[in-house]
């Protein structure tokens, strides 16, 4: 998995925001991804197998886990973005600073997140049919939360530096363990381990998403790197601290809007119970195996969108949107095999027995649906790239407070008051996603990186 750590001037060796380029970007961390929307998947299928509810349980309770999680990712990810930065710049000697800023975030975030979740859980599983098994996988993640915000900062140093082949064979690595152990876990095996259920998923992802860490970290602290960018510069700086928080804290306020508008969504779907619950658990699971190529997507663009923007090239940049929506166009008419030609055959692997013609055709049509958002939260990711490469976090900020209007409140009203059918809520949703894709193309088409350019290099002569 080895790498060359020599700083280099470009981040591929194809033309430079081509789609040759963003495929040879994106690919690992799509592949790397998919793994992990496999892992899920797995995890999913067992817990349905196992029963119906525990899978319910598992959905429910990770989109609550999502709400402490994200927004700590988003502030720790920007170490991507000011990777990216100062690689393009030649700034090489400022980066392993950069990244142990958000190493130690990661770690302290567990000083707000793990009180406030236990708060937080009994007021949302409350009332619900899933409340006791949530909890318990709930709560079993939250102990090791800090892992997931810590494997993003280590993941976003090698992405901002172009290395995708060691985050590829990591995830791999990390998430085949977890399958093997979910399998273990869950099921038991007769005379020698017992069954854990919903536990033992929660115990297997914990123990993958430390493997992850610790084999980044040893790649991180490895002498190339070290001697290159300085990775053993481990010493907090309040300076470099705060340069990342103040670009991140407004990414991870808005990540917190979003995420409440989502999880009480999520809860008005599970107390209403049936087909709503089953369209939220199985639309979920289906969401967890596709938008893994969009997240690719926008890591790889986010990462060469620094990229030019360190290094002046912005007349690029525009390109980079071009190739994104043509690879965002090839993976839409790949997926239309599954969610719109062989519907049934991607509903079937939940099921051990088929559920009732009326559950089975609200779900069928949620497959139509789900496609759909595929589309909008693509298009809605190439165009948050651009902000946030830009660290145009205000703009940013400021849009995301009306996600209320157009998620949660037409969700609440169409499901409430005009008794739509279940399978809307992911129309909805693909709705929500173009409405700010649509916003952001608009902003970024204002090119307000030039400006943010100036700041930085602004802030590159104070130091």
């Amino acid at each position: 998995m080895s790498q060359s750590v020599a700083p280099s001037h470009s981040l591929s060796k194809y033309p430079s925001a081509s789609l040759r380029e963003l495929v040879y970007l994106s690919l690992p961390i799509i592949l790397g991804l998919f793994s992990a929307s496999f892992m899920g998947l797995c995890d999913r299928i067992f817990l349905a197998h196992y029963s119906l509810e525990t899978m319910e349980a598992s959905v429910s309770a990770g989109y609550l886990s999502m709400l402490f999680q994200l927004p700590v990712m988003r502030i720790v990810s920007m170490a991507q973005v000011f990777v990216g930065l100062y690689f393009g710049s030649k700034q090489f000697e400022k980066i392993g600073s950069i990244v142990w800023q958000m190493i130690w975030l990661s770690i302290f975030s567990m000083l707000f997140t793990l009180p406030l979740s236990q708060f937080t859980a009994p007021f949302f599983f409350g009332g619900t049919l899933v409340q006791e098994d949530a909890t318990i996988y709930f709560k079993v993640l939250m102990m090791v939360n800090f892992l997931f915000p810590l494997g993003t900062t280590l993941a976003s140093y090698f992405m901002g530096l172009g290395r995708m082949r060691i985050i590829f064979f990591t995830t791999l690595l990390s998430h085949g363990l977890n399958i093997g152990l979910d399998f273990i876990c869950i099921f038991g095996i007769d005379g020698y381990f017992p069954s854990l259920g919903i536990l033992g998923a929660a115990i297997a992802s914990a123990i993958s998403q430390a493997l992850f860490c610790i084999i980044l970290f040893f790649y991180f602290l490895k002498e190339g790197d070290r001697k290159h960018f300085r990775t053993g510069d481990y010493s907090l700086n309040w300076e470099n601290l705060w340069k990342q928080l103040r670009v991140g804290l407004p990414r991870a306020i808005a990540r917190i809007i979003i995420l409440t508008a989502w999880v009480l969504i999520s809860r008005l779907m599970t107390l209403k119970g049936g087909d709503y619950l089953m369209v939220l658990s199985i639309g979920g699971t289906l969401i967890l195996f596709f938008t893994f190529i969009n997240d690719g997507l926008l890591q790889g663009m986010i990462t060469i969108a620094s990229h030019l923007m360190g290094s002046k090239h912005y007349q690029k940049i525009w390109k980079l949107i071009r190739s994104g929506v043509i690879l965002l166009s090839i993976a839409s008419v790949i997926l239309a095999i599954p969610y719109l030609v062989f519907p049934d055959f991607t509903l079937s692997v939940f099921f051990a027995s088929m559920p009732s013609i009326e559950t089975y055709m609200v779900l069928k049509n949620s497959c139509i649906w789900l496609w759909v958002f595929f589309f909008c939260n693509g298009f809605n990711a190439i165009c948050v790239s651009l902000v946030t490469a830009s660290r145009d976090v205000k703009f940013y900020m400021f849009s995301v407070m009306f996600v209320w209007l157009t998620s949660y409140l037409p969700i609440y009203l169409g499901m409430n008051v005009f008794n739509f059918s279940p399978d809307k809520l992911w129309l909805i949703m693909a709705f929500d996603s173009l409405i700010f894709g649509i916003i952001f193309l608009i902003r970024g088409s204002k090119e307000k990186w030039k400006e943010r350019e100036k700041d930085f290099e602004l802030d590159s002569l104070s130091n």
